[in-house]
């Protein structure tokens, strides 16, 4: 049965053509899964045929069940267009956005900010197993069943989540990057990992200069729906928080989307960005392609990073109400960081969250990063590449403090 709303939870629709967003979300959808079938044929022999057993390996288990995981997810789309259509209803409130550059701190920051009851973030599991309201509550309600797997399986880590722990943390229940519930449109970047060089992927991250005009619409629609769904699961009341550095060239998308949002954009020099944002991705480039990215790749990551701080440098130029949060300045006085922020985003300092953030600047005060990497695993140096940097970042300041 599908859930009833007061006047006051429900209110006017939101700016999105009715019945258009889930609709050509399927058919964008039906067109990247074709492509990416024939992708998979075509980058076995990539990297050279001597890692083909393992490469064939890891895409016969990865295409067939990504595949099968969307398929699911489109009949929960259909599900809750029949039992909760709703949610259609939700009005997005002054979302929060949380982006930058990658390797900044908007992990930490994201997590500090969803223990404040007003907020609302994507856990990994709604992302990946659960984008629809349909499958939340079977799982909700499966819930008691699952739970001792859980307890038993959560001790068990394969090699790929222990190397992956000290550069990302992951975890069913952790808030997560929440364009993972774009799989279903193949509008998650991550994906270039296993296709590192289709073009249609790598627009994703030249988003508001190169993303063709349809698509990005399709996915700016699809995205909101994926909000609402959210919203109408947890709470219309609450603010939606989101925290993607790959949303740093999809701003002005997201500001047109969503003109209320806040934005807090976190950054970093770009020579200490580049090689931990390398080192973050050689793991899963390392399942499919071998031990070393190629050049061409590493390239295009330069590129993509050079891009994101002209877009953040754009964006803020236009948006002065947007806040940038430095990196040192998030890691030496997070109490004073998180309690300014609050007060810009309008969020009150409760009693709950006071003593949530007392206990996350202890923990911080005693973390130490177990990501570690070294320069000479990548062929790219930051001193052929820093003058794609200077010009885009010296308007931002992002490149006056150096480590």
């Amino acid at each position: 049965m599908e859930m009833t709303w007061s006047a006051a939870t429900v209110p006017s629709n939101p700016p999105v053509k009715k019945g258009s967003a889930m609709g050509h979300g399927f058919k964008l959808a039906l067109g990247q899964w074709l492509l990416i079938c024939l992708w998979t044929l075509k980058y076995l022999p990539y990297g050279g045929w001597r890692h083909l057993p393992k490469r064939a390996l890891m895409y016969l288990l990865a295409v067939p069940a990504l595949t099968l995981l969307q398929v699911v997810h489109w009949v929960g789309f259909l599900c809750d267009e029949l039992f909760f259509r709703r949610y259609r209803q939700i009005e997005v409130r002054r979302p929060v956005f949380i982006s930058g550059v990658p390797r900044s701190g908007t992990t930490h920051l994201h997590r500090v900010l969803s223990h404040h009851d007003e907020l609302t973030s994507m856990r990994t599991w709604e992302c990946l197993f659960a984008p629809s309201i349909t499958e939340r509550y079977i799982v909700r309600a499966l819930g008691w069943v699952l739970s001792p797997l859980a307890r038993v399986f959560g001790k068990v880590r394969l090699p790929f989540l222990k190397q992956m722990d000290a550069i990302h943390q992951l975890g069913l229940q952790e808030p997560e990057e929440d364009f993972l519930s774009l799989l279903p449109v193949n509008g998650c970047f991550l994906v270039v990992v296993l296709f590192p060089e289709e073009a249609s992927l790598w627009r994703l991250v030249r988003f508001d200069s190169a993303m063709p005009t349809r698509r990005k619409q399709t996915l700016m629609r699809f995205y909101r729906r994926m909000i609402q769904k959210h919203l109408y699961f947890h709470g219309a009341q609450r603010r939606y928080l989101c925290k993607n550095p790959s949303f740093a060239s999809w701003l002005t998308s997201l500001r047109q989307q969503f003109p209320d949002a806040d934005f807090a954009l976190c950054i970093r020099p770009a020579q200490k960005t580049l090689p931990s944002q390398l080192s973050s991705l050689l793991p899963g480039w390392q399942l499919f392609h071998g031990p070393r990215f190629t050049p061409a790749f590493e390239q295009r990551i330069v590129g993509m990073l050079a891009g994101y701080y002209r877009d953040i440098d754009l964006f803020c130029s236009e948006n002065p109400d947007a806040q940038l949060v430095p990196m040192q300045q998030l890691t030496a006085d997070l109490d004073g960081t998180v309690s300014q922020l609050l007060d810009d985003l309008g969020l009150p300092m409760t009693p709950a969250y006071r003593q949530a953030l007392d206990a996350e600047v202890e923990q911080a005060q005693q973390y130490r990063s177990g990501h570690q990497y070294q320069q000479q695993a990548f062929s790219v140096r930051w001193d052929q590449v820093a003058h794609r940097f200077d010009a885009r970042c010296a308007q931002a300041g992002v490149m006056q403090e150096v480590a």
